[in-house]
């Protein structure tokens, strides 16, 4: 849309609330003020606040909370005049609605947007009281912005406090599993099946259990399954009259109900451009103070373990400390906990018994080509799985002081050879919004550039496999195709309509920036090499899985370039069963290692997602980009990770230093997230 179009669209709606709130329609309203009771860090009609996350885990993000105003609440204002020559009394409410991460307001898709007006007690307009002609009054009430702000029963659920101690429900519930002989017999199978004790697949089956009772409970409203998003909320008043109060739909009343069509009416829509613009005994005003909503995330606030997501009973409980442990205390207020992988066992891990520090000690080409000759056949070699950790709190670190969290890839010795996993998982869900991360990655590259082996890894997953959490309806003939089917054309059979999984990522590898001679056969760009192991380049990769809708009208296979807004990158995807679309972006390895922090920013908007990297938050660069037109942009609630990992050699085919040729770990590999924002 050009500049002048633009420019009269806004003059009209200008125009519109003008007239709306000055029309002698029997009311006169003046004086609207969203946030008569805020006044901090206001910069012209834009007010800001970052959002206090202490209790948002259990509870779900509130803006205000008791520490930013004094009662927890915005207190708005407005001056209503009788301007009829009737005795009459008003009906009011106050919408509110994010402006950033929104659908245009009269599409359908709009009531995915994220408004809404009082959560609790009267949902409906509230009235006045009888004001004689030409009577004046100014009506003082209050608001707040809370998650799932429609109370729909779908985001319903388990009490959090009912698992607060985790240790009883398990021991309870593997008690029960006992006395079911039924449950037992097929313990006992899987246990033989996977070469574990009956004991500890009773623990498992334990867990699995609590989570399923804990997903589908629909005790409370858990407000946090559906958090308020961040970035620019506007604020919009309507005052109606007895004469219009009836014409209003039910569903623009009270926002809980659905339309005819089962759909939700969105109010910013239906008042300021549908029919609720003509009702002529009604204003609408929509304040000039806007309110922009940011979160920092407290990484100093501890690191809670969850032992529903350890996922084994045999581990040890010496690293507990005052920040990082299973209490009660933690469990309220910390903002991340550790994230414990899952290990694929279809990928058994062959790799050299050699130790050494690869980026202290310069591990140079000759010498990790001489570990091949001399490891040439599997025998030779260590057979493993990736792990994670025994010992939770071991290799992660929250430090209250310095408001970080370390991450730290084990050094290993000769009697117990193993890579594993380290990562962190924040505990609040968002939907939409930059999410920015300050870290400070472990090298990657010797001086002679071979790769130690590792993955470093900032990304969003999706925070349930409850289906409160699904994406949006893929509607094409292939649709979204579940992670546990195969990579094959079979699982083109089993997609489904809508699927909880969803996920974003920056990962950084030491890879080809080039795909393989396969990937551009029917390409719009010719198939090129490179010796990658002499390059100080690492990949920055960029990763949207959309799990294979073909929904978007530019879903390709292949290597192809696409130009998207001013960006062109070439996005690659492995086949129609593929469930992820990714670009490759060659930096120098000093550009983020080199220096004490380094900025990564995943900028997801309802319609497109923008990957940001850069030396400082004002001198960031644009990577990558992808749109709806190219792949299916997700609108569910994902959590915040950060991952150390030694992925398997298989998911990097052009990667010239192979996992399995890489040595151990001489010394600790360590990671700092520094700071996490979400605006």
């Amino acid at each position: 849309m050009s500049f002048i179009l633009r420019l009269a669209k806004y003059s009209f709606l200008v125009l519109v609330l003008f007239v709306s709130s000055c029309r002698n329609n029997g009311l006169k309203i003046e004086d609207f003020d969203p946030l008569a009771n805020y006044q901090e860090n206001t910069k012209d009609t834009l007010y800001r606040i970052n959002t206090d996350l202490s209790d948002a885990v259990l509870n779900g993000i509130e803006i205000p909370t008791k520490k930013q105003t004094k009662n927890g609440y915005f207190t708005f204002t407005f001056k209503v005049e009788n301007t009829s020559s009737e005795i009459k009394k008003y009906y009011y409410k106050i919408f509110y609605q994010n402006q950033d991460y929104k659908f245009v307001d009269t599409l359908r898709l709009a009531e995915e947007n994220f408004y809404g007006s009082w959560a609790e007690g009267l949902y409906t307009f509230k009235p006045t009281k009888f004001l004689f002609p030409g009577e004046e009054i100014i009506i003082r009430d209050s608001f707040k912005i809370v998650g799932n702000p429609r109370n729909e029963k779908k985001y319903f659920g388990a009490d959090p406090e009912k698992y607060l101690n985790i240790d009883e429900l398990i021991i309870r519930k593997m008690e029960y599993i006992k006395t079911v002989p039924e449950w037992l017999s097929q313990i006992t199978q899987k246990a033989k099946r996977f070469g574990g004790t009956v004991n500890e697949q009773i623990y498992l089956d334990a867990l699995w259990a609590i989570n399923y009772e804990k997903e589908h409970e629909v005790a409370v409203n858990n407000r946090w399954k559906r958090n308020p998003r961040m970035g620019n909320y506007e604020f919009m008043l309507v005052v109606t009259s007895p004469e219009d109060i009836g014409k209003i739909p039910m569903e623009i009343r009270d926002l809980q109900l659905v339309n005819k069509d089962e759909h939700y009416n969105n109010p910013f829509g239906y008042f300021l451009f549908k029919e609720g613009k003509d009702l002529k005994n009604t204003t609408v005003l929509v304040s000039e103070k806007k309110l922009k909503i940011s979160s920092t995330m407290d990484l100093g606030a501890g690191i809670y373990i969850d032992k529903l997501s350890v996922n084994k009973s045999n581990f040890t409980t010496d690293a507990f400390g005052s920040n990082c442990n299973t209490s009660a205390e933690l469990y309220h207020k910390a903002n991340f906990q550790q994230y414990f992988h899952n290990i694929d066992k279809d990928f058994t891990v062959y790799n050299i018994p050699e130790i050494k520090d690869v980026t202290g000690e310069n591990l140079t080409r000759k010498e990790y080509n001489d570990f091949k000759t001399k490891y040439d056949t599997k025998e030779k070699r260590i057979q493993m799985y990736v792990s994670s950790t025994d010992c939770p709190c071991k290799t992660v670190i929250s430090n209250p002081v310095k408001k970080s969290i370390t991450m730290i890839n084990p050094s290993v010795t000769p009697d117990n050879y193993r890579k594993e996993h380290v990562g962190i998982s924040s505990r609040l869900g968002f939907t939409y919004g930059k999410i920015r991360a300050k870290v400070k990655f472990p090298k990657m590259l010797s001086k002679d550039n071979v790769w130690n082996g590792i993955t470093n890894a900032f990304w969003l997953l999706y925070q349930s496999e409850n289906e409160w959490n699904n994406r949006r309806d893929c509607n094409a003939e292939i649709g979204y195709i579940p992670k546990s089917e195969p990579d094959n054309y079979e699982a083109l059979k089993h997609s489904k309509k809508t699927i909880p999984y969803s996920e974003i990522d920056f990962e950084i590898v030491k890879e080809s920036q080039h795909w393989p001679k396969t990937s551009y056969k029917n390409s719009n760009i010719p198939y090129k090499t490179e010796d990658a192991a002499i390059s100080d380049n690492i990949m920055v990769t960029c990763t949207n899985w959309d799990m294979a809708c073909h929904e978007p009208k530019k879903f390709s296979i292949g290597a192809k370039e696409f130009k998207i807004d001013s960006t062109t990158a070439v996005l690659h995807r492995w086949d129609h069963f593929y469930k992820a679309l990714s670009t490759k972006r060659p930096v120098k390895h000093d550009e983020i290692f080199g220096a004490p922090y380094y900025y990564f920013e995943i900028e997801w908007l309802p319609e497109k997602i923008i990957w940001k990297i850069g030396p400082e938050k004002d001198k960031m660069r644009v990577i990558a980009v992808m749109d709806k037109n190219v792949t299916s942009v997700p609108n569910n609630q994902m959590m915040i990770i950060f991952t150390q990992e030694w992925h398997n050699e298989e998911w990097w085919p052009t990667a010239p230093f192979k996992q399995n040729h890489i040595p151990f770990p001489k010394k600790e590999l360590v990671g700092e997230i520094l700071e996490i924002t979400i605006e």
